[in-house]
């Protein structure tokens, strides 16, 4: 087991996954320096373990130290090349808890569906038995985790590609990846760099392993699963261990496929949840419980919030958040999971995508579009011409547009395919403030 009493590290990067380090490593018995760009007003110091060394308005590590780097700090940047010049090794938050939790952990990641399949699959493990830890890119630190946990309970991890660049020794029994699509070029510098990250999260898998891959995406069919590692598929035709027709999921019993749930009884809606269930059933099914044994779970998820998420109904028209579709991919989900015509607001931080197969769909599925903030040119330039287009400075002008161009019993979507930064720190805050916009709308109109 990995000892952290004694050691030296260095964390880098004082936001929620660099603080819940820090705190840990303080608190078994580590010497812990931490430094972060932000001034010290803007430093949640009052949370900090009171032995932990501080530098504010500065990114420094101490040489020597194993250096516990945050996800944010893109590499090519001096804080990223310093850190690797100086530390005896630079590792993230994730292989950090690898390397510590007593209990076996599941690991999730991939383009879309991560963080609602994570999720599930923690919801599908608790209702096993299972004592649970969820966390990682979902929302609660890792490192967090560590105090709740034995080697009886299971972790499962939202692992995002900016973590996985710094694992090494990480091991999951179950590695999952939903897809892969272009995104984050801007951070990796390049799609391959991107890729590669991803495939570091089944690097050090081997015998008595799962890795679970989604059938259907061309660039996972092309990995090779490590020696003595089973791999399980999932997707929209049999061949794999889940399959779905469009109604109904099955899963492979002695060789023939039963049927497990329909689709309408799911909560959850849209071609892309019924992977993300298919998905997150393979991952636990024949390894920790039967799935046949948690229908009732698997029906009762409601899903996340900025995820295909019911806001309002305001003068008969629907309102939909999905501020987590943050890359074209995911908005395509998004966009593809509504029948008829609706009105899509669209818009945000440039990440360096290609748009052009949203825009195409875009014109096929929509009434009309509402671009807004910094890629709304770049993505009114892919929409077909002839198609409803208007575009706006903020996401609250963009609301009050759609409801001008919907039509009694037609809905508005967000569906951003961008990052937020442009407007808002996070998709969350992007989310959280498009539901209030649309419920000041209301003014008295039905919730649902």
């Amino acid at each position: 087991m990995y000892s952290v009493e004694g050691k030296s590290f260095s964390v880098l990067g004082l936001a929620r996954s660099g603080l819940a380090a820090a705190n840990y490593l303080a608190r078994n018995g580590a010497d812990v320096f931490v430094s972060d760009r932000a001034p010290a007003q803007k430093l949640p110091l009052d949370k900090l373990d009171p032995r932990v060394t501080v530098c504010a308005g500065e990114e420094k590590v101490r040489q020597g130290d194993v250096v516990v780097i945050s996800p944010g700090i893109k590499p090519g940047t001096p804080a990223h090349s310093m850190a690797h010049e100086l530390g005896s090794e630079v590792i993230s938050d994730i292989e950090l808890f690898y390397r510590l939790s007593p209990a076996p952990v599941l690991a999730v990641t991939g383009t879309d569906g991560k963080s609602t399949t994570t999720a599930l699959l923690g919801e599908l493990c608790a209702a096993a038995g299972f004592p649970v830890f969820v966390g990682g890119n979902i929302g609660v630190a890792c490192m967090d985790g560590l105090k709740q946990l034995s080697k009886e309970g299971l972790a499962v991890l939202e692992v995002s590609c900016f973590q996985l660049t710094h694992c090494y020794q990480l091991r999951p029994r179950v590695a999952l990846v939903t897809n892969i699509a272009e995104d984050h070029v801007e951070y990796h510098g390049s799609f391959e760099e991107y890729v590669e990250a991803k495939r570091r999260i089944f690097q050090s898998m081997g015998a008595g392993d799962t890795l679970v891959l989604n059938g259907d995406d061309e660039l996972l069919a092309t990995w090779q699963t490590p020696a003595g590692c089973r791999r399980r598929t999932f997707g929209w035709s049999q061949g794999g261990e889940a399959w779905c027709d469009g109604q109904s999921i099955f899963l492979k019993r002695d060789g023939e496929y039963r049927r497990l749930v329909d689709l309408d009884r799911l909560k959850l809606v849209g071609r892309h949840n019924a992977e993300n269930v298919m998905a997150a059933l393979l991952c636990i099914d024949g390894l920790f419980a039967d799935a046949f044994d948690l229908v009732e779970a698997i029906k009762a998820f409601p899903g996340l919030e900025h995820r295909m998420e019911f806001v309002a109904k305001v003068n008969g028209v629907d309102f939909y958040n999905d501020s987590k579709a943050t890359n074209p991919h995911a908005a395509m989900a998004v966009v593809n999971s509504f029948p008829g015509n609706f009105v899509v607001l669209a818009g945000g931080y440039e990440k360096g995508s290609d748009f052009g197969e949203l825009g195409r769909l875009i014109a096929v599925k929509t009434r009309a579009a509402v671009l807004y903030g910094a890629t709304r040119e770049r993505l009114a330039a892919v929409i077909p011409q002839g198609h409803p287009v208007f575009l706006v400075e903020t996401l609250q002008q963009a609301i009050a547009k759609s409801l001008e161009l919907a039509l009694p019993g037609d809905s508005v979507v967000l569906a951003p395919a961008c990052a937020s930064f442009d407007q808002f720190s996070d998709f969350e805050e992007r989310g959280r403030k498009f539901k209030d916009w649309v419920r000041q709308l209301n003014n008295g109109g039905e919730n649902k």
